[in-house]
C-alpha cells in the first residue's frame, strides 16, 4: 500500500480458498495492531483480487478516501485489508485497470481475453480444463445449438460441489425454509434459454440508458417519502416491512412472477435470436456462474476465516474494529459475523459494520421471509455482534445487483408465486436491508446529520453517487467518492459513545 497515506498500514491478511490462514501471519498482525496504539481499525474486504496489481490498486483507492476523510486525525486510524481468491471480470472497470484496457475487454465480448483467462485459471485452479473448454466456446462461438448444451454441461461442472463438502452450506443467504434452496436455476434451466434471457437483459439496460430509474419509490403501505412516486410494479403489502425500490424497474424481466421457464418472452423469442446475440448472453451467464462460485467461497472465508480472526483481534488488542465489505467482500464481511458468533457469547464484538453495495440477499438479516411460511436470513440475530452502527449502502443504478443478481440468485424449485423475482431474490446493494423492523432510509447527505449509532440498521441511498452507465454493472464499482470516506468516518465516530454496558449477550441493539 502506498506510503503517502497517513493511515497506519497493516498490509493484507491472506486467506485461501477454504479460509486457510497462516498462523504466523495472523500472529504478526495481531501484535502489530496491539503495539501500534491505533484506536480505530478499518478491516476492508472487497472482491477485486485478479492479481496483486489489481488488489493493491483497490486497497490504495479505498485508503486514499479514508485518509482524506480523517485528515490530521488519521494518526490513530489504521487499515487492514483482506486478500482472498476472488476476481472481477476486467470489462467491469476495476481498479488498477486503465480505461483503454477496459474498453478493449468490452470490445472482446463475448470472447474472453488472454488476461481474463489467466485471472480465471489463477482463482479457479482446480477447473483449468473446464475453463479452457468454456473460454474456447465463447471465443469460437459455434453456430449450432449443440454448442450451448456443451456450454451448460461445462458450467454445471464448474459450479458443482459434493453435498458432503463444507462449502455447500455457504450457497444460500437464507435458512430454515421447508425446501432448502442452494442450486441456482441458471445452471439447470435450458442453457440456450438462459443465454437468451441474459442477452435480453443486456438489451433492456441499453434501452433504459437514457432514463433515470434511480429515484426511490413509495410503497402502497405508506412507507417512505410521501412525495416520491408510487411503484407501478405491483408492490405487495408485506407483514412488517416494505423496502424501497425504483418506481420503474431496470428490466421487466425481474418484475415478473415465477421462473424464466414459466414462458413469456424467453420461450417465445429464443428461436428468433441471432446466434451472435445468444453468445452475448452466454458471456453474461458465464460471469454470473463464476460470481456464484465466488459468493459461496466468500461465505466460507468470512465465517471460517475472518470471523474467528476478528474475535481474537478484538479480545487481544482493545482496538475498535470497523468492518467494511464491498460487493463480494460484503458477503464475506456478513458471514464473518457468524464466525464471531461461533466463538461464544463472550467473544469480542465489532465497533461497526458497513456493507458497501453488498452482493448478498436483502433478506440476510430478516427474522422471517415475507414470501415464505418459514425460514429466516442467514445473519438473523447477529446484529448483537456489532456494538455500533450497521450501515448498508444501496443504489438503484447498481445494475449488477439490481438485474443480474436476481436472475443469477434465483434458485431451482422456486414456487413462491407471491413475489416478483427482484423482490424475492433482491440484493442488499440494490434496495438495502429488508425484512427487519424499521431500518430508516436516508440519503448520503442526510446521513451526515444523523447519529448512526442510535439506529439498529441504516440503509443509505447512494444512488446520487454510485451511478455509472457502464453495462452490465452500472454503479457497482463506482463507489470511491469523498462522500463515502466521510460516511465511513462518521460510522466510526457514531459508535464511539454508544453505551452498550447494559446490553446482554444474545440481544439486538436498539
Amino acid at each position: 500500500m502506498s506510503a503517502q497515506h497517513a493511515f497506519h498500514d497493516f498490509g493484507a491478511l491472506h486467506f485461501g480458498r477454504r479460509a486457510e490462514l497462516d498462523p504466523e501471519e495472523a500472529r504478526r498482525v495481531r501484535e502489530a495492531v496491539r503495539d501500534s496504539g491505533v484506536r480505530e481499525l478499518y478491516v476492508l474486504a472487497h472482491g477485486a483480487h485478479n492479481d496483486d496489481t489489481v488488489s493493491e490498486a483497490a486497497d490504495d483507492a479505498f485508503c486514499a478516501i479514508l485518509a482524506e476523510a480523517w485528515g490530521d486525525a488519521s494518526r490513530e486510524v489504521g487499515l487492514l485489508t483482506v486478500r482472498w481468491p476472488s476476481l472481477c471480470f476486467r470489462d467491469e472497470g476495476i481498479w488498477g485497470h486503465a480505461e483503454d484496457e477496459t474498453t478493449r475487454e468490452e470490445e472482446a465480448r463475448p470472447g474472453i481475453s488472454a488476461a481474463m483467462g489467466d485471472d480465471l485459471r489463477r482463482r479457479l485452479p482446480d477447473s483449468e480444463n473446464l475453463l479452457s473448454e468454456i473460454i474456447g466456446l465463447l471465443n469460437e462461438r459455434p453456430v449450432h445449438d449443440g454448442a450451448f448444451d456443451d456450454l451448460g454441461s461445462a458450467l454445471r461442472r464448474l459450479a458443482e460441489n459434493p453435498l458432503q463438502d463444507p462449502l455447500t452450506e455457504f450457497g444460500a443467504d437464507t435458512e430454515g425454509e421447508i425446501l432448502p434452496q442452494a442450486d441456482p436455476l441458471m445452471l439447470f434451466e435450458d442453457t440456450k434459454t438462459m443465454c437468451c434471457e441474459f442477452a435480453g437483459v443486456l438489451d433492456d439496460l441499453v434501452e433504459s440508458g437514457d432514463e433515470d430509474p434511480g429515484e426511490p419509490a413509495r410503497h402502497e403501505t405508506g412507507t417512505g417519502d410521501p412525495d416520491s412516486p408510487v411503484s407501478e410494479e405491483g408492490t405487495l403489502p408485506e407483514i412488517r416491512v416494505a423496502g424501497h425500490r425504483p418506481a420503474k424497474p431496470l428490466s421487466d424481466r425481474v418484475s415478473r412472477v415465477g421462473t424464466a421457464a414459466g414462458g413469456g418472452p424467453v420461450g417465445q423469442d429464443r428461436d428468433r435470436q441471432e446466434y451472435a446475440e445468444v453468445w452475448r448472453g452466454a458471456h453474461e451467464l458465464f460471469r454470473q456462474v463464476v460470481r456464484h462460485v465466488l459468493r459461496r467461497r466468500a461465505g466460507a472465508v468470512g465465517e471460517a476465516g475472518l470471523g474467528p480472526f476478528l474475535a481474537d483481534l478484538t479480545d487481544s488488542s482493545g482496538t475498535r474494529i470497523h468492518l467494511v465489505g464491498h460487493g463480494l467482500g460484503g458477503r464475506l464481511a456478513g458471514f464473518a459475523l457468524r464466525g464471531l458468533e461461533s466463538g461464544g457469547q463472550d467473544t469480542g464484538r465489532l465497533a461497526s459494520l458497513t456493507l458497501l453495495q453488498a452482493e448478498m440477499s436483502h433478506f440476510a438479516f430478516a427474522d422471517s421471509l415475507p414470501q415464505q411460511v418459514s425460514g429466516h436470513g442467514a445473519l438473523w440475530g447477529l446484529r448483537r455482534r456489532i456494538e455500533g452502527p450497521l450501515v448498508c449502502t444501496f443504489s438503484h443504478l447498481d445494475t449488477h445487483l439490481g438485474v443480474m443478481y436476481p436472475l443469477s440468485a434465483q434458485m431451482m424449485g422456486d414456487t413462491a408465486e407471491m413475489a416478483t423475482m427482484s423482490r424475492k431474490w433482491g440484493a442488499l446493494g440494490f434496495d438495502g436491508i429488508q425484512g427487519v423492523d424499521g431500518p430508516p432510509d436516508i440519503t448520503v447527505d442526510a446521513a451526515s446529520e444523523r447519529d448512526l449509532g442510535e439506529m439498529s440498521y441504516t440503509n443509505v441511498d447512494s444512488s446520487s453517487l454510485f451511478r455509472s452507465q457502464r453495462i452490465p454493472v452500472g454503479g457497482h464499482h463506482d463507489v470511491l467518492h469523498p462522500d463515502l470516506g466521510r460516511l465511513l468516518r462518521q460510522v466510526a465516530e457514531s459508535g464511539k459513545d454508544k453505551d452498550t454496558e447494559d446490553v446482554e449477550p444474545g440481544t439486538d441493539i436498539e
